[in-house]
């Protein structure tokens, strides 16, 4: 009786243990490796193209991608509208897979005489010290009105001048005073661009730099410390681009972004925080853990026919670089 009893107490717990196992399902997908921060370069510096999206999810820099419709046409860099009509590379050191840190010069080029004599002009304080001298000589003007205008009333109480020359008088003051307010405006607008000048000048040359004595060599720096990712192939010294380029790109590799599609019957048994394994294709002998950290609301565009998908999003540390961006992968999770 007591061993009937064991092997009935063995089968229900079996029983249970094979159900817990039914319930249990691993969902596999593909998934790519994204960098979780991206930024192309790219000249003109200036167009009136549009503003383009990058593989990246985040922050997009210097990002310019010309509508389909002109995409064959090549337009010169005037035609697009940049401040300068070629890019004539002095230096381009930097390789893929070269790290950078932030403000690091990537590029330099040779700056057309007449962007510096503009930047230059930019930099003069002639017409602000010209402004602030103009705005003395009227307040000097005003105290003497002042004065003036309180020995005529005095005057005028002992009517030894007409009431009309206090009157004139009152008036030139207050002409002065709007010539005073209007002075002071500007000067403000004038310091407002010299000072914009002179910080702009201090991003471009460096901070060191003499902004009195710009040399004849612009510089393209990064925007954030990295890794080169690609370079274009023509970006050699004593190259001159004049129609619409990317230079380089730049991109944070550790930590790296997993993102994959997902059916939509099964997007509704994954949710944020579940426990994913990710094997990818070019490193199969090694699996990687993390967990999932968003999962889209709103699916991907598709016909009204054809199923839904949704996208969601996975962080992997990668402080060995092993993962590059672009690596297909198999992700699984285990959901019940």
């Amino acid at each position: 009786m007591t061993r009937m009893k064991s092997l009935s107490g063995l089968l229900a717990v079996l029983a249970l243990s094979l159900a817990a196992t039914a319930r249990a399902e691993t969902i596999t997908f593909l998934g790519k490796s994204y960098c979780p921060i991206k930024y192309e370069i790219t000249w003109p510096f200036v167009t009136k193209a549009d503003k383009g999206k990058t593989q990246g999810s985040g922050v997009t820099a210097n990002v310019y991608e010309l509508p389909k419709e002109q995409a064959a046409e090549q337009k010169s860099a005037t035609e697009l509208g940049s401040d300068m009509r070629r890019l004539l590379i002095l230096s381009a050191p930097l390789r893929v897979g070269d790290p950078v840190s932030e403000d690091q010069i990537l590029i330099t080029y040779e700056l057309p005489l007449e962007n510096l004599m503009a930047e230059k002009q930019a930099l003069s304080r002639s017409e602000l010290n010209s402004l602030e001298h103009g705005l003395s000589i009227v307040e000097n003007q005003i105290a003497q009105m002042r004065q003036h205008q309180a020995d005529l009333e005095n005057l005028a109480a002992d009517k030894a001048v007409a009431p009309n020359d206090v009157r004139f008088n009152a008036q030139e003051i207050e002409t002065l005073l709007l010539q005073r307010d209007y002075l002071i405006e500007e000067r403000e607008l004038a310091r407002q661009r010299y000072d914009n000048a002179v910080i702009i000048a201090k991003s471009k040359y460096g901070k060191d730099q003499d902004i009195h004595k710009l040399p004849r060599v612009g510089y393209i720096r990064a925007p954030s410390s990295g890794y080169v990712l690609w370079t274009n192939s023509s970006l050699v010294p004593g190259m001159a681009f004049t129609k619409q380029a990317s230079l380089l790109s730049i991109g944070r590799m550790d930590p790296m972004l997993v993102r994959a599609s997902v059916h939509e019957i099964a997007a509704q048994k994954i949710k944020v925080g579940d426990q994913v394994s990710i094997t990818f294709h070019a490193m199969p002998d090694k699996t990687y853990r993390t967990t999932i950290s968003q999962v889209d609301f709103v699916a991907q565009p598709a016909m009204l026919q054809q199923p839904s998908f949704y996208e969601i999003e996975m962080t992997l540390q990668n402080p060995d670089m092993r993962i590059k961006e672009g690596m297909r992968c198999d992700v699984s999770v285990d959901v019940n």
